[in-house]
């Protein structure tokens, strides 16, 4: 079917249904993704795989998308054309493939989805495993950067990292967020486990590995890791974000903004460019727009405040954050956590609060939510969700960042451009 110009959201949800989630939907009970498929798939698109553009790499359990909104925006400042995806999009799927900040217009990307999903009927039945939706948008962004010349690439891993379809590319160098107990089913039930899977996105060949201060059990396994295969090890600490202070926010959103600059910086010198000048980075900061962080907006009488925490450090930062902007805590909060995630932390803190609290349940998201009686309080579903927003003056929506997204598609925030 040839692309359509100006398709509506349900067209759009239909043609990614029918291609990039197509193996996903269709997958049988117990089966799990193929790691083959996806380089099965590079090659029946052309993309050299071994050979990309210089690449960097985002891993983590929390921070990764600010990470790379950050570094995409700073590479992007000194001149270089910059492919970027994100995993999982903003606000949908369209916005996780972007150049130079930018989405792709609606024809160009159903025609990419149509090329890929063509490329991808071409193979063998998926009779071991299926190719995941975020394969399959990481490996037409591969494509449609090589098609238009990009000169650098920001790639943000889907789960993990040694897993993950991102280990099969090439990384010219790797940026390694916070880590913590997630997805134990699949990446491993301690910290160490997680910790080796998601710097295994890193293989020998990669320059180096970036990583948060994070716990000494983490780090002690991505430095074996960065020694094994002869990579230099970049701690980023806080006297590594110094140098941004009053450039980019305080706390772990400012940590991770200042892992990307120093990330894209570190990319910058394997391409043999000059470093940035304290103007560019100024520049490049003031010019990130990525939502859902701790980020305001206004619906009606409403403010809301929207961040994607999923830790209870997390969550306890939102909360003072609102506090400290508002002078008080919110009137509302909407938590939506599965279980993968801090969900213990979570109820913790929502236990103590003394404003209305609401677990709000998506659908159509794969995703593990609790049961109805194992969350202390009220209890919501997304048709909910609207009403909820416009219930209080102020509102705390905080959880999963597919939670986020559906919060902002509410308050109507554009992500057509990220810087």
């Amino acid at each position: 079917m040839p692309p359509v110009a100006g398709l509506g959201s349900i067209e759009l949800d239909a043609l990614e249904s029918r291609t990039a989630f197509r193996e996903w939907s269709s997958r049988l009970p117990g089966q799990r993704a193929d790691p083959r498929r996806f380089g099965m798939l590079a090659e029946a698109l052309g993309v050299d795989l071994e050979h990309p553009a210089p690449a960097l790499g985002v891993v983590g359990s929390k921070g990764k998308g600010t990470t790379v909104a950050y570094a995409s925006a700073l590479l992007a400042e000194t001149g270089l054309r910059v492919g970027t995806v994100f995993s999982p999009g903003l606000v949908s799927n369209r916005d996780r493939i972007r150049v130079n900040g930018a989405v792709l217009p609606i024809d160009e990307y159903s025609a990419l989805l149509e090329r890929v999903d063509a490329a991808l009927r071409t193979l063998p039945a998926p009779d071991a495993g299926y190719i995941g939706p975020s394969g399959f948008f990481l490996a037409a962004g591969l494509a449609h950067f090589a098609a238009v010349g990009c000169d650098a690439l920001v790639l943000e891993a889907g789960i993990g990292g040694r897993r993950d379809d991102l280990s099969h590319v090439a990384l010219t160098g790797l940026a390694m967020a916070q880590t913590f107990l997630e997805h134990t089913d699949l990446l491993g039930d301690t910290i160490a486990a997680i910790a080796a899977d998601k710097s295994g996105a890193a293989r020998p060949g990669t320059r180096w590995v970036g990583y948060l201060a994070q716990s000494d059990e983490a780090e002690a396994v991505i430095r074996r890791h960065a020694d094994a295969i002869g990579a230099e090890r970049l701690r980023v600490d806080p006297a590594a974000r110094a140098p941004y202070a009053g450039v980019v926010a305080e706390g772990l959103g400012g940590m991770n903004a200042a892992h990307g600059m120093i990330a894209a910086r570190r990319l910058l010198a394997e391409l043999g460019r000059p470093d940035v000048t304290p103007e560019q980075v100024r520049a490049a900061a003031g010019k990130v727009h990525y939502p859902g962080r701790l980020s305001r907006h206004t619906l009606d009488e409403t403010t809301v405040f929207v961040d994607s925490a999923v830790s209870r450090d997390g969550f306890e930062n939102a909360l003072a954050h609102v506090e400290r902007v508002t002078g008080a805590s919110p009137a509302l909060t909407l938590v939506s956590v599965p279980r993968e995630k801090d969900l213990a932390g979570f109820r913790a803190i929502a236990a103590g609060l003394s404003g209305r609290v609401v677990f709000v349940a998506l659908e159509r998201v794969h995703l593990h939510y609790p049961e109805r009686d194992e969350w202390p309080g009220e209890w919501a579903v997304a048709a909910e969700l609207p009403a909820l927003l416009r219930s209080a003056p102020t509102v705390l929506a905080i959880g999963t960042a597919s939670f986020s997204a559906e919060v902002l598609r509410h308050c109507g925030v554009d992500t057509d451009r990220v810087f």
